[in-house]
């Protein structure tokens, strides 16, 4: 063969070989994931905070509704002004409770005059049944005494009555004798029934002064209600006159002189008069929601933003924490809030109950902490063994097609799927490889990671679809995002 046959057969195979290399390069580029990648990076502090709005609010705040009805005839008040506890807010027109009271008092009056009247009744009869026990004793002595009388009577009649029969005695004697026993036991029958009639007479005073006593008893629960309602009233008509409860500011005047007042529930707006609140304790009320209240605790640090003081952050503390979730009107299937309140330690005099705000609640704060982006975490549903630990596949043989025989027969049952939290880790061959890490608090934009990454490490951060849709072990193409925003590929 020439020379020159040779030549060209060399020019032809280096031809050759740069295209297939071209081809293979370009089938390569064309399989590649383009990502967005950022580094494991150390903290000096991560802050976790949960942030929830709401409204300031008083500690102490009342809303003062009348127990009466009626006109107002004096309101010597105006919303803003500062009163003491005890001072004089409001007067109702008293006429209609005064004449309440004075029914009240006449009718508790008249019962207790029925009380002692019965009382007195009850006193004498019960003189009257000494009286009555005193006879019927009298009646008692006085039937023995007859009763001995007509024994020795019929002694000596049944004496007279044996002589008479033997002769020895006269009939006219035996008459006399006789005459007299009849005497002695009319006498004995005469005071029998007088004390059987005593006995009637104690039996019917005792009734009576029982059937009293149970009259009385009905005359002083009548006595005692009527003094309820005696006192009840007292009190209906000393709050025609409405004293604040407490220190405070009026924050509010929903009544003017001349209105009605309307007693009703405290959810009715038309029985709430005035609200007085103590404006030296300012606390925030926020609605938290159910997945953020778990990690607060009382006394945690929270700064507090009022959206009619923009350019003002006040410093407080969690001071209560709701136990039962906000009832509103909503379905059960949205998310709920549960009730944080913040006590600020240095409110402003500038703020109202009401306005709307915005806390940062500190949960927790770490130093010297590994971090990374919370957008480069993603889950994915991976082959774990049968203690629930994942172990990251060989790619070569999963690439080949190789079947680990452990990974057959009864073995290839026990393999279980789960979902599990990791990254993308960017190896030196440009793979992307997922890994499992255990993560802890979580900051504004970056997450704590706790085992599993090293300081320095490229990991997927970018974009949402390439994390969403990325497979372990895919080759990856890097945009790195320069300061003027203009993207650049390696």
């Amino acid at each position: 063969m020439s020379k020159g046959k040779k030549v060209w057969i060399i020019v032809g195979a280096i031809v050759l070989l740069a295209l297939m290399i071209g081809v293979s390069i370009n089938s390569r580029h064309g399989n590649l994931v383009a990502v967005q990648t950022s580094k494991v990076q150390r903290k000096s502090t991560l802050v976790s905070k949960v942030t929830a709005s709401g409204q300031i609010r008083a500690k102490k705040s009342v809303d003062l509704q009348s127990e009466v009805q009626g006109i107002i005839t004096d309101l010597p008040v105006h919303e803003g002004d500062v009163v003491k506890k005890g001072q004089v807010l409001l007067r109702i027109d008293p006429v209609q409770t005064n004449a309440d009271l004075e029914a009240a008092r006449a009718q508790h009056e008249q019962s207790a005059a029925q009380t002692r009247m019965q009382e007195f009744e009850i006193s004498n009869a019960e003189v009257q049944l000494m009286h009555e026990d005193a006879a019927l004793k009298s009646a008692q002595t006085q039937l023995q005494k007859e009763q001995d009388n007509y024994s020795r009577a019929q002694s000596s009649f049944r004496r007279q009555q044996q002589l008479h029969e033997e002769g020895l005695l006269s009939r006219d004697d035996y008459e006399e004798a006789q005459n007299k026993y009849k005497a002695e036991k009319a006498t004995l029958d005469m005071q029998q029934a007088s004390v059987a009639q005593a006995e009637d007479q104690l039996r019917v005073a005792k009734n009576n002064i029982a059937k009293m006593k149970d009259q009385l008893a009905s005359s002083q629960a009548s006595e005692e209600a009527s003094a309820a309602n005696l006192s009840k009233q007292r009190d209906q008509s000393a709050k025609a006159t409405v004293v604040s409860p407490q220190d405070g500011v009026i924050t509010q005047l929903k009544k003017e002189k001349g209105e009605r007042a309307v007693p009703g529930m405290m959810t009715s707006p038309e029985a709430t008069i005035m609200t007085i609140a103590d404006l030296s304790v300012i606390q925030a009320e926020l609605k938290v929601d159910e997945t953020d209240v778990v990690n607060l605790s009382l006394g945690d640090r929270t700064s507090v933003k009022v959206d009619a003081l923009p350019d003002t952050a006040f410093e407080g503390e969690v001071t209560e924490i709701g136990n039962s979730p906000i009832t509103t009107s909503t379905t059960s299937q949205e998310a709920k809030d549960f009730k944080v309140i913040i006590t600020l330690k240095a409110p402003s005099s500038k703020l109202r109950p009401g306005m709307s705000c915005t806390g940062d609640i500190t949960t927790e704060t770490r130093n010297n902490v590994l971090v990374i982006p919370i957008q480069a975490l993603t889950m994915r549903d991976v082959e774990v063994d049968k203690d629930g630990n994942y172990h990251p596949p060989d790619l070569q043989k999963k690439n080949k097609g190789y079947v680990a025989q452990a990974d057959s027969g009864k073995e290839k049952e026990k393999i279980q799927k789960k979902e599990l939290e990791g990254v993308f880790v960017i190896n030196e061959n440009k793979v992307a490889r997922f890994r499992v890490i255990k993560t802890g608090i979580t900051g504004e934009s970056e997450i704590e990671v706790r085992e599993n990454l090293k300081e320095g490490e490229e990991i997927v951060s970018g974009s949402f679809q390439a994390l969403r849709t990325i497979q372990d072990g895919a080759a990856v193409s890097i945009e790195k995002t320069d300061v003027s925003g203009s993207e650049k590929k390696s």
